[in-house]
This record gives C-alpha cells, structure tokens and sequence, in this order.
C-alpha cells in the first residue's frame, strides 16, 4: 500500500455484474460506495476461503452484516449479552428445541438433582 490512500487499481466489471451489485446493495440497505463494497467482498471472499481450516470439522462459520455484528458488540458491552457466539448458540437453539422439550428436560433436571441430594 502506498500512504494513507492505498494503492488505486482498475477493475472492469459488466453491465451484469455492476446490476447484481447494485441490486444487492439496494435490497440489503447498503450505504456505501462501490468500492468499499468491493473491498469489503474481497475481504469476505479471503476470509471464507481461510475457516473451513481454521474452522474444523466441527464449527459453522456465519457471517453477518456489520450492523448485526455491532448490535451484538452493544450487547455485551451493556451486559445483556456474554459474548456473541453464546448468543448465537442460544438463539438458534431456542428456535430448533421445542418449548415443550425444554420443559420436559429441566423438570427432568431437577428430579434428578433432587434424586442426588437425597442420596447424599
């Protein structure tokens, strides 16, 4: 990179794929400029061809958009929230575990730590 300002190069790009870029940044409500969307794809498409190696064979890799990922760092920082993945984890597992076996496990729980204690 040279300076602040990086180094400027020329890409050429169909009438096709400036319409699919446009399209997605219309219908995903993205206020930038074509080249921060450029740069911000490059930078996906690096970081998703890196995971699946750091990621092993029992991870998911998400990405989400900058205002879902904010909204989450405003969480933690006001301590409603852990930490991201955590949240992650329990709002998809309250939207995959019915309500009813939920229940069923902790009631399941408890008997079964009331069991313990009378044992003790």
């Amino acid at each position: 990179m040279t300076g602040e300002e990086g180094v400027k190069i020329s890409v050429r790009l169909s009438s096709e794929d400036m319409q699919l870029i446009q399209d997605f940044m219309e219908e995903n409500d993205l206020d930038v400029t074509i080249s921060s969307f450029i740069r911000d794809a490059i930078r996906g498409y690096i970081a998703d061809k890196k995971v699946p190696a750091e990621a092993g064979e029992d991870g998911i890799y998400v990405r989400l958009s900058e205002v879902l990922i904010q909204a989450m760092e405003n969480l933690k920082k006001e301590g409603v929230i852990f930490d991201e993945e955590s949240y992650i984890r329990q709002l998809v597992m309250s939207d995959l575990i019915p309500q009813e076996s939920l229940e069923n496990t902790k009631t399941n729980a408890f008997k079964a730590a009331q069991e313990a204690s009378r044992m003790m």
